[in-house]
């Protein structure tokens, strides 16, 4: 975005639009809404047609951002808060302006065929005129509508180039076919009209079929939203349409059913395929209590849940939101082609005009106007626009469908740069599911303990607080109705109920508030290589429970790779000391810090920036946060807590360690694509632009006639897809 958005008052839009075809499209339409008072950023998604808007309802609304767009010569398909149903939309624009491309490339040829007997067969002059207007127009008529657009918005695009050059080639045959005695070249180039129209076209429709594809893996998650859900109200089953649904609502799944809408198990036990969210095959087993995802499948047993998430609110919409969006947002690369593409055009004709001059002087109007359609039709701002935003599209699709979420194209050069990675431990290292393994009471029983621990933990979202709460539940103990809590990061949780005040938490904090711990109980806790949470009420030591986490399978696994990759991994945690350095000498990793609070996580990824290292940020919890924001690249588990989701710049949807790699690889390839594409794009420019004006005719003889010109311009812009597309089956 180019204006910062300060409040939450401003409202969001996603507009699919038509006429969009380069760069200059996208920069004259963020320059022209970006002035609309009360408008407060846009981003214009070449690939997809989309913008993409900020705006405050106050200043600005509907019918005057449309307005706006239509004064640029653009139309506003559409006006939504809702990325699925611009989505759909958008897709559908693309769709019909690739069987409009096809069409005309399909009556162009047509034509061409024709215009073409006249190199082997005398045919009357005017007869192929005839034909080569009707070539000019009806092949090429969405160029000059196009064209006139941008005539009536004072500025120009590609479409100008295309209109200006076909037109020139046609005109210039009428007036030596009409006045033959004028001194003119006598024959016309009939056949370079049909072929220009023919080749652009071709080259268009290519283009737009490719684009079609490169939106194949978010426009999959639209296609196989659930439309209908079982409700169960008043004891009868209802067969609704999803859009009724609304939180709080019981819904039933029987097997082969997908997930209407998120929500939470309330009975029942089945396995849910999760791989259109994760990417992962494996089936995860669900029971009272857990998450079941919209558009997940269900394999064997029938389940009862509660609808929690819904619409727009559900996690597979906020993933095609976010993905939508993230592929709008510009890198530092793309506002300076966005920049260099502003001027791109104005620059074209300049050259053309030029040359068309230097050769009517020196030749003939004849091969003036040739030079002057050529220089047009071979300058391609489409590929150099398209350069960036097509490689992110594409990439960050395979990257989502893989269960890698990137936020923003900023994200590339940091993520195929670092040298350093720091894992949390609980959640992260682990698989985050803790059991509380026993309970160690202090002068009262096990009992009482557990309540204790459950009642203070009742409201936290730590990994250990759930395992509390699950032996609580096993166990039949019944935490106490609260009537304050207070969670601090890092650190414990604080609360109040009938018993009094709760504290439970960590040695260490313990030691700082302070609470007094026996000797005999510190030794053995200082011994212990597990996790512990210690308990007092009123200020008194009430004992302590010892938790058990599973590391991850595949967590040695990664960190071999990181280190085979010249990168350093690191593992921080809030642990102690003794279970740290265990976790930590399990994977193979020999750097670790512990018992760090969440701003010395943060002050942590500090010190290796300070020293030149370009640092990345492994977590899943609430005091990974600051940590995560401040990292060169933060990566959170799908698992982990909202807020550090939102701190990231990668959400690891799968839960997957493996996913680390994997996305530091996608960036890497995408990154690679995108200096592929640019390098292509501008070296065809600044080799062929010259080439058309003929500034190497006099030395070698060699100039571009304007129908291999267009061809020339066709590939441009096609082949720049089809690279971006080869990231679609690249390995990773």
């Amino acid at each position: 975005m180019d204006k910062a958005v300060p409040d939450k008052k401003f409202k969001r839009a996603v507009i699919p639009l038509e006429g969009v075809h380069c760069a200059s499209c996208v920069a004259r339409l963020e320059n022209g809404l970006n002035s609309l008072p009360g408008v407060a950023g846009v981003s214009v998604n070449l690939p997809s047609r989309t913008a993409f808007l900020s705006y405050d309802p106050a200043l600005a609304d509907a019918k005057g951002i449309s307005g706006r767009i239509e004064e640029l010569g653009y139309k506003a398909l559409a006006f939504s808060e809702s990325a699925g149903s611009a989505e759909n939309t958008a897709l559908k624009e693309l769709e019909r302006e690739k069987n409009v491309f096809l069409k005309r490339f399909l009556l162009g040829l047509l034509f061409t065929s024709f215009l073409l007997l006249d190199l082997v067969l005398p045919i009357n002059p005017y007869a192929m005129m005839t034909v080569a207007g009707l070539a000019w127009w009806f092949a090429g008529k969405h160029f000059h509508q196009g064209f006139l657009r941008a005539l009536k918005a004072h500025t120009a695009d590609m479409n100008s180039l295309v209109s200006l050059s076909t037109s020139v080639t046609y005109f210039y045959g009428v007036i030596v076919t009409i006045f033959p005695g004028t001194g003119m070249h006598y024959h016309a180039q009939w056949h370079e009209v049909g072929m220009l129209v023919t080749f652009i076209n071709l080259g268009r429709w290519l283009e737009a079929r490719s684009k079609n594809k490169a939106g194949e893996a978010v426009a999959k998650l639209f296609k196989i939203a659930p439309k209908f859900a079982r409700r169960l109200r008043d004891g009868k089953e209802q067969t609704v349409p999803v859009a009724e649904i609304v939180p709080g609502d019981l819904v039933l799944l029987r097997p082969g059913e997908q997930v209407p809408v998120d929500g939470r198990v309330t009975g029942g036990a089945s396995a849910m395929d999760e791989s259109l969210l994760t990417g992962e095959v494996v089936p995860v087993e669900k029971e009272a209590g857990a998450r079941v995802y919209a558009g997940t499948i269900n394999k064997t047993g029938a389940l009862e849940f509660t609808a929690e998430g819904v619409g727009e609110d559900t996690v597979l919409m906020k993933i095609i939101t976010a993905v939508e969006e993230s592929q709008a947002e510009k890198s530092a690369v793309q506002h300076m082609v966005d920049r260099i593409s502003a001027w791109f055009v104005p620059a074209v004709f300049l050259i053309a005009a030029t040359a068309a001059g230097f050769w009517f002087h020196y030749y003939d109007l004849a091969r003036a106007a040739g030079i002057f359609a050529a220089v047009l039709a071979v300058a391609c701002p489409c590929a150099m626009g398209l350069a960036v935003p097509m490689a992110v599209a594409v990439g960050f699709g395979r990257a989502a469908s893989a269960g890698i979420l990137i936020r923003n194209a900023d994200v590339l050069e940091r993520a195929s740069g670092v040298d350093v990675v720091i894992f949390d431990k609980t959640g992260t290292v682990t698989e985050g599911r803790m059991r509380l393994e026993s309970l160690h009471p202090f002068e009262t029983t096990e009992k009482k303990l557990l309540q204790l621990l459950s009642s203070a933990e009742e409201k936290s979202e730590h990994p250990f607080a759930e395992a509390v709460r699950r032996q609580a539940r096993e166990a039949k103990v019944k935490p106490l109705a609260l009537t304050a809590f207070e969670a601090v990061p890092g650190k414990g949780v604080r609360a109040h109920a009938a018993g009094g005040e709760m504290v439970v938490g960590s040695l260490k904090w313990f030691d700082e508030l302070p609470l007094p711990v026996p000797p005999a109980v510190r030794a053995e806790i200082t011994a212990s290589s597990d996790s512990v949470l210690l308990a007092a009420l009123d200020g008194k030591f009430m004992g302590y429970g010892r938790l058990a986490d599973v590391l991850r399978p595949e967590a040695a696994e990664i960190i071999r790779e990181l280190e085979a990759m010249g990168i350093e991994p690191v593992m921080a945690s809030g642990d102690r000391q003794a279970v740290v350095a265990h976790a930590a000498a399990a994977i193979g990793i020999k750097t670790f810090h512990a018992e760090i609070f969440p701003e010395e996580k943060r002050r942590l990824v500090m010190r290796y920036k300070a020293l030149g290292k370009r640092t990345a940020m492994v977590g899943d919890g609430f005091n990974d946060a600051p940590a995560l924001s401040e990292a060169d690249l933060g990566m959170a588990m799908r698992s982990g807590t909202d807020v550090a989701v939102h701190s990231s710049d990668i959400t690891l949807m799968n839960n997957d360690l493996r996913s680390v790699i994997t996305a530091v690889k996608i960036s890497k390839r995408i990154k690679r694509t995108i200096n592929q594409n640019l390098a292509w794009a501008f070296a065809y420019n600044i080799v062929l632009i010259p080439m058309a004006a003929g500034v190497f005719y006099p030395k070698w003889g060699v100039v571009i006639p304007p129908s291999a010109a267009g061809a020339a311009m066709a590939l441009s812009s096609v082949s720049v897809v089809m690279n971006s597309l080869r990231l679609k089956r690249a390995k990773i």
